[in-house]
């Protein structure tokens, strides 16, 4: 009912005038909810499969069009990535660091054009959905457009987020953390499978003193955010957790729109979810990233001198910052 005043009016179409406003809602919700198919929906509304994937292909895209820009935004200006910042390091003790990056794969039926290109590493057909999530577990940005072979490293290297960061396009703060050394800027943390850039912070792969170590300790429990945040999404969409069954083309517009959805509903302190199925995609997600691990990638997954130098800044920071009784 909430969502009905705002996207209302984008759906007042000449199409498909015997389903009212409030009945393409409910079809798109009711799809997007469950693990159910494009037939369990359109039998269970009365409706026809083909016009069912219209009204989900028509909702989707007037959320995205009316609800994406305020939902799903990174910082627009130096105090709004002041707020993220302060957000981070408070919940999680990372200085500077504004969200977590990652990509989680969304399987498909076999495609009809270019198919091999969609084959995973996880040996099945799918879409790499690279997103990246605040403190609080909000997505900030997402690229759903990828084919599942890709690599999420060179899905970072061609992004647009990576595109504005390293082009000056992103309101980037500076703060001196440590006197007599550089200044470091916002940064995104990843797991290995990312570069190693001074936008985009790593674990060490092995670590020489304490120091590496509890750096690499406190990257892995924030990084958790966003293992967390795809388990809150894909409980509350479970289209995200089966084979998709709509047109190819519909896919990437749908797929965002869960993530606009999920979003909503979090700002809205719509908290009903299935906390055992939160969990279980949770540590489906991990078992996941362990099981079938995302090798760095000899092209894209590079660590560059700018990103040993902050990540270097910071371990010294975190060693010379921790209390007392931290030992």
């Amino acid at each position: 009912a909430q969502l009905d005043p705002v996207i209302g009016p984008k759906l007042n179409s000449p199409n498909y005038r015997f389903l009212t406003t409030d009945k393409k809602l409910a079809v798109t919700l009711y799809y997007l909810k469950d693990t159910g198919s494009l037939w369990m929906t359109a039998n269970t509304f009365g409706i026809h499969q083909s016009t069912v994937t219209k009204v989900i292909t028509e909702v989707c895209s007037a959320i995205n069009k009316l609800l994406g820009p305020t939902y799903i935004h990174l910082p627009r200006n130096k105090d709004e990535m002041r707020q993220k910042a302060s957000e981070f390091e408070l919940k999680f003790g990372m200085i500077q660091a504004i969200g977590c990056i990652d990509g989680t794969h969304v399987a498909l039926k076999r495609p009809p054009d270019n198919s091999q290109d969609f084959f995973n590493y996880k040996q099945f057909f799918s879409l790499n959905i690279q997103a990246v999530c605040d403190s609080n577990g909000y997505f900030m940005d997402v690229e759903c457009r990828w084919p599942g072979s890709v690599h999420d490293a060179k899905v970072f290297a061609n992004s647009c987020i990576c595109k504005n960061l390293n082009n000056g396009k992103l309101p980037i703060t500076y703060l001196t953390v440590l006197p007599g050394h550089d200044a470091v800027p916002n940064y995104l943390i990843g797991d290995p499978a990312f570069p190693l850039t001074q936008f985009c912070l790593k674990e060490y792969q092995s670590c020489s003193n304490n120091g590496q170590v509890i750096f690499n300790n406190m990257l892995r429990s924030a990084r958790n955010q966003v293992e967390c945040a795809f388990g809150r999404l894909k409980a509350r969409w479970r289209f995200l957790t089966r084979k998709v069954d709509l047109k190819f083309d519909s896919i990437p517009t749908v797929i965002y729109s869960c993530f606009v959805l999920h979003n909503y509903c979090e700002r809205n302190k719509d908290c009903l979810i299935d906390k055992e199925e939160m969990t279980l995609q949770m540590q489906q997600h991990v078992r996941d990233e362990d099981s079938s691990p995302n090798m760095p990638d000899q092209v894209y997954s590079y660590n560059n001198s700018e990103g040993e130098l902050v990540r270097s800044i910071l371990t010294d920071y975190i060693t010379h910052n921790l209390p007392d009784n931290y030992y």
